[in-house]
């Protein structure tokens, strides 16, 4: 799934959805129902300069505000602008001491493309148009125009970053690939980026008094029932095929058939139960008694006799 989650162009995700349909059937239709505009790159449009397929930017931004998505509005408003701006400081100290043109982490992806060309032969066309073909997979070949900055295999042109057969043609011409990475991945325009400060503001007992009544915050009501923290569930996540989900974003199955839509109590398989007797019917029924001779004095047992009520007198 995630071979064709990070193809770059269709023919590579075709190829890896019909590897996925000879291994599960139920998987390929599952994923073939989800258009791939919204989980494959080989979709994705070149105008963001983006490849990224999950949301981890969103949640480690939402990990921090756990603890101030609960407070009052205010007060939550408070703690985030105070989270940006620290951050936005720190970022600033950052970027002054690095010393190259390029992005980091950009920088190491782009190391890693450019280790990738030993295993690329290019084949000169004109000027800056090029064939790149692989050295030892069969069909794994290219095409490079290095003016309009494009490759076939689309790479280049959903990360704005050069891709392993685009760097192996500007070896070829001994042309520095750095100079073709986008102008949103060098060091000047992240400074540009946190150039903006967030201003300092001072406390409510520094703040100018006006003659205007304070506006005081409505009326808070308390509902019924514990208060809630979680996130609201969007209507896909919370059921499907009558199966809740269950907290690690597994479907609920059955605990004997293992089937989803339903539970161990209406489980066809499920096995009879033995009805338990009741209280009248487990009633022990008693042996009749002995009769015990009057001449037996031993066997006969000596019964309290009952206490009378006292009399007036």
């Amino acid at each position: 799934m995630w071979r064709a989650a990070t193809a770059t162009h269709p023919q590579q995700w075709e190829t890896e959805m019909r590897n996925i349909r000879d291994i599960n059937l139920d998987a390929f239709k599952y994923l073939i129902a989800i258009p791939p505009r919204f989980w494959s790159r080989s979709r994705f449009t070149s105008r963001s300069q983006c490849d990224t397929l999950v949301n981890n930017m969103s949640e480690a931004f939402n990990s921090v505000l756990v603890d101030s998505r609960s407070k009052p509005i205010i007060t939550m408003l408070e703690d985030i602008r105070v989270y940006i701006m620290k951050r936005w400081a720190a970022n600033r100290t950052k970027i002054t001491s690095y010393q190259g043109s390029i992005c980091p982490k950009i920088f190491s992806r782009f190391q890693k493309e450019s280790w990738l060309t030993r295993h690329w032969l290019p084949r000169w066309s004109r000027e800056k148009l090029f064939e790149v073909k692989h050295l030892s997979e069969f069909g794994q070949q290219f095409v490079v125009n290095i003016d309009t900055m494009d490759c076939t295999c689309r790479k280049w042109a959903i990360t704005g970053i050069p891709c392993t057969h685009a760097i192996t043609a500007m070896k070829f011409l001994n042309i520095n690939a750095e100079e073709y990475i986008g102008n949103w991945f060098r060091k000047s325009t992240y400074e540009e980026t946190y150039n903006t400060i967030i201003n300092p503001i001072n406390g409510q007992h520094v703040w100018d008094v006006t003659p205007y009544a304070d506006i005081l915050p409505p009326k808070k009501r308390t509902m019924p029932g514990r208060p809630k923290k979680k996130r609201r569930l969007e209507e896909w996540e919370l059921k499907k095929n009558n199966s809740e989900l269950r907290k690690g974003g597994q479907r609920k199955t059955c605990g004997i058939c293992k089937q989803l839509g339903h539970n161990r109590k209406g489980c066809p398989q499920r096995p009879p139960t033995v009805e338990v007797p009741t209280a009248q019917s487990s009633q022990v029924t008693q042996p009749p008694a002995t009769h015990v001779p009057i001449g037996d004095q031993s066997s006969q047992v000596t019964q309290p006799p009952a206490t009378m009520p006292l009399s007036d007198e």
